[in-house]
């Protein structure tokens, strides 16, 4: 499950970052697209909602927390990485639970690879990567 899901990460990541890349290229900065709201940019749909974000590319479905801000700019929760591999042509052939997932995201949190978001002393199941670039270790 480790290794599945050290893969899982890297293709989430580098989802995400070719949407910034998108942005990027078209001269407009990610908080443009939070004042909108929504609509498309290059092959990516987006809906920013609160403290996230729903990307849609070619039915790959990708959400992911950015609010509370700290030093971790990339949160989600076990739900959001089962939606993406549910959704995702490479991983959708697998047969994971919700429970599966959360179970291993929190032995990645165990070997600190991952860490739990923590507000006001209390750890909740939001899952953080530190170094936006994930990289197995």
């Amino acid at each position: 499950m480790e290794n599945f899901l050290n893969e899982v990460l890297i293709d989430y990541v580098n989802f995400i970052e070719g949407y910034k890349d998108e942005i990027r290229s078209q001269n407009k900065t990610e908080i443009d697209l939070i004042q909108m709201k929504n609509g498309k940019i290059g092959p990516y749909d987006f809906f920013y909602h609160g403290a996230g974000c729903r990307l849609e590319r070619e039915g790959v479905i990708c959400e992911f927390d950015f609010l509370p801000e700290n030093d971790f700019p990339l949160k989600f929760s076990s739900w959001e990485i089962l939606e993406f591999i549910n959704t995702s042509n490479r991983q959708s052939d697998l047969n994971y639970s919700l429970e599966d997932i959360h179970t291993g995201l929190l032995d990645l949190v165990k070997k600190e690879k991952l860490v739990l978001l923590e507000l006001f002393g209390r750890k909740f199941p939001i899952f953080q990567i530190k170094d936006v670039k994930y990289e197995k270790h």
